[in-house]
């Protein structure tokens, strides 16, 4: 069935937007690195650089900027704060993959892995000793990018008092919520299946996903009335509409862990499995399943050395239990509401539809 001309024509509308995002946020960032380029180590500047310069699909700076402009903001003025926060994403993107132990990040090695080569390149280091030098490398790295994400973020041209009450947001609120969010996703790593519930899955995606969408509207409202977040309740009710997004996209993401295209997902399919990693479909099925299928997926998640045919074999699993289909709907809920609270917090308008197409992209990525 053909699609209709007026969703054909929003979509195209979307994609133009979010190209043009991410050609200025691309473009502002290359003169940011240009300008820093001699004030750090080679090495570092590299692996600190290297994430930016193959940037994703910048749906974070786009969410700042559209949600700025529903509101009456000139998004332009807001491009600082929307290429920090692409800044600020990718240092978590740095340190999660060192934590999760990824090997590759939109289809290229992830900053350790590069820091490593870096090191067999310059000293000849053995394995384990490259291995060392590019987790140091892409720490610092990391922790690198975060300052310079403040840095971005305190050169928003606006009133002193906003640009001061916007950066302790991101570094008393964003900062902290973001690494609970991370550490509560390492401490369920440990945990029995039968001592772990879904609140806290939903807890930990909230705060290591929502939080830095729940930033990014909030702060493209903030901009446009020219007022701290929290005294904006049309701020702190996208923040809430970002954080429901945010819950759609991480189910969404761990589900194309389960079974996407590696080549569209950026990374290898089955790590999460490898990994062991708590997420809403896993826990579903662990609880659906029978016996047997509970002491196979015991057996195959958090095994490094789990096989494609154990990968399979858990796929079939989660299929079987119906827990793929559990998860979907509780992402499409969770769109529902969002698009909700949209439609009730901004007047009508060409961004307001732009930020519905937004909602949609979070999700609709390689089903």
């Amino acid at each position: 069935m053909a699609l209709p001309e007026q969703y054909l024509s929003s979509q195209q509308a979307f994609k133009a937007y979010m190209a043009q995002v991410a050609e200025q946020v691309a473009s502002f960032l290359r003169e940011d690195m240009a300008a820093r380029a001699n004030s750090v180590p080679e090495h570092l500047r590299d692996t600190a650089d290297s994430y930016l310069r193959q940037p994703g699909k910048c749906l974070r700076p786009a969410l700042l900027q559209l949600c700025c402009a529903a509101a009456g903001g000139d998004a332009r003025a807001a491009l600082p704060a929307a290429a920090a926060v692409e800044v600020f994403h990718t240092w978590t993107l740095v340190h999660d993959d060192i934590i999760d132990h990824d090997a590759f990040r939109r289809g290229k090695p992830t900053a350790h892995v590069l820091g490593a080569e870096l090191g067999r390149q310059r000293w000849g280091l053995t394995d384990a000793a490259a291995a060392d030098y590019g987790v140091s490398l892409a720490i610092l790295a990391g922790d690198l990018l975060q300052g310079r994400a403040l840095s971005l973020l305190a050169s928003v041209p606006a009133r002193p008092e906003l640009v001061l009450a916007l950066t302790r947001y991101m570094s008393d609120w964003l900062t902290p919520e973001l690494l609970a969010g991370e550490q509560l996703d390492v401490e369920l790593s440990h945990c029995p299946w039968e001592e772990i519930s879904e609140e806290n899955i939903i807890t930990m995606m909230q705060q290591k996903t929502g939080a830095l969408l729940a930033f990014c509207a909030s702060t493209g409202v903030a901009l446009a009335e020219e007022r701290r977040p929290q005294d904006s309740p049309a701020a702190r009710a996208m923040g809430r509409c970002a954080q429901l997004c945010g819950l759609a996209f991480q189910i969404q993401d761990d589900l194309l862990g389960l079974s996407g295209e590696e080549v569209s997902f950026g990374k290898p399919i089955g790590s999460d499995i490898r990994e062991g990693k708590r997420t809403m479909v896993m826990l579903r099925a662990m609880s659906q399943c029978s016996d047997a299928e509970r002491r196979l997926l015991t057996g195959i998640l958090g095994n490094a050395d789990a096989s494609d045919e154990d990968i399979a074999a858990v796929r079939d699993v989660v299929i079987r239990s119906g827990s793929d289909v559990y998860a979907r709907e509780c992402s499409e809920r969770y769109l529902a509401e969002a698009r909700q609270v949209l439609d009730n917090t901004l007047r009508p308008s060409s961004e307001r539809d732009l930020l519905h197409s937004w909602i949609m992209a979070m999700v609709r990525r390689n089903r």
